[in-house]
């Protein structure tokens, strides 16, 4: 390799570059801490580039639909309507669930707290007349298997008490997160709005950075990138809100019907983990399913059947017609996608695993390809 300027550059890079790799694998624990504290720092601006995704799809709406005029007043105040606007239909939604929510969660609890030791006494009974309809399976059950359920339901109660006085003990430090939680908020809120009214000269802006200090190729690479993120995320957004309206809504309709109690509640669940692809709903089905046994396991039993039937009508009729191709992901890579980046990051990873790894797959996918035109490889032996 002819040692000239360029390559002594590339050279000083990778020497610089495995030094600082080096350094940094020693000292972890340092460097973790440092990226912790970063990142917590930059809590506020993601969460308000996450309020700004979710403001953008109906200040689109109200941009393209209602504020479409190009009178020059309407071109002044068309931005600032729609943002305001766009505030006033989520805060709307927000306020709905949480008056629906908050009485019946307090009503649920209430109920749950009078229903748990009653629940727990009754599983004797429903034992011993299950047992009584199959004798062989009661002697079974007598010779190998000795429960007391009145020690597990007084455990479970005295974990309950337990567990109140420690969260009342730390009362301090709940305070200490609302308030930090608060702030973040405030802060991602204001960025947020700000983000939606100036996005085209912070594009315009990004554009020149990277066409003054990158090659016009790795520029146009980087804008590319830019562009297919911000359409996978607009069109995965808007068909997670839509399905998961649909779905609460059906979700609700179809309680009331069958006369299973809790419906706002179970309703909300669904509706809520609904915004989680593939697991979602089994986490909104099995905690609104665990709060209707409190008060009868056959209405349990129902709402569980329910959900499977109202999961396949979901699946097959809904979901491809709300969400179509819009993340262009196999359902193979999907459920890779979920699991990884649950068990990685938890909600927010499985929220964002489907449509980063979207991302990913549409790029690998272009690569391979533009690499199998320039060997000449088609047809037949791609097959």
């Amino acid at each position: 390799m002819e040692l000239n300027r360029q390559n002594m550059r590339r050279i000083l890079f990778l020497l610089a570059a495995s030094i600082a790799l080096f350094l940094a694998l020693q000292n972890l624990g340092v460097v973790l801490r440092v990226v912790k504290t970063v990142l917590g720092l930059l809590t506020p601006f993601f969460i308000g580039t996450a309020m700004a995704f979710i403001l953008y799809v109906p200040m689109q709406m109200f941009e393209k639909r209602v504020f479409f005029s190009n009178h020059k007043v309407m071109k002044i105040v068309r931005r600032p309507l729609s943002i305001l606007l766009s505030v006033l239909l989520i805060s709307a939604v927000l306020f709905v669930v949480i008056v629906l929510l908050v009485p019946q969660l307090s009503e649920s609890i209430e109920i749950l707290t009078g229903m748990i030791p009653v629940f727990f006494r009754s599983i004797p009974g429903w034992v011993d007349h299950f047992t009584e309809r199959f004798p062989d399976f009661n002697q079974w059950l007598l010779e190998n298997v000795q429960v007391d359920w009145n020690r597990i339901g007084n455990t479970l109660m005295d974990w309950g008490k337990n567990s109140t006085s420690i969260l009342l003990g730390s009362t301090i430090s709940a305070i200490t997160y609302v308030f930090g939680i608060t702030f973040n908020l405030i802060i991602g809120f204001i960025f947020s709005i700000y983000l939606l009214y100036s996005k085209e000269r912070l594009a315009r802006q990004m554009k020149r950075l990277l066409y003054a200090y990158l090659s016009e190729h790795k520029a146009d690479r980087i804008l590319y990138i830019g562009r297919l993120a911000n359409r996978v995320f607009y069109q995965f957004v808007t068909g997670q809100m839509l399905e998961a309206v649909i779905l609460g809504l059906l979700c609700f309709a179809g309680m009331l019907v069958l006369r299973i109690p809790f419906a706002p509640v179970a309703s909300i669940l669904v509706f809520i983990t609904a915004f989680i692809p593939l697991f979602g709903a089994f986490i909104g089905t099995a905690v609104a399913a665990f709060i209707i046994l409190m008060v009868s396991p056959a209405k349990a039993l129902w709402f569980i059947l329910f959900i499977i039937v109202l999961q396949q009508f979901e699946g097959n009729v809904i979901y491809p017609r709300v969400m179509g191709n819009s993340v262009g992901l196999p359902a193979m890579w999907v459920l890779f996608a979920v699991t990884v980046g649950g068990s990685t990051f938890g909600i927010v990873g499985m929220l964002l695993a489907v449509p980063v790894t979207s991302i990913v797959y549409t790029l690998l996918k272009e690569a391979v390809s533009c690499r199998l035109e320039e060997k000449g490889i088609a047809g037949e032996k791609l097959k």
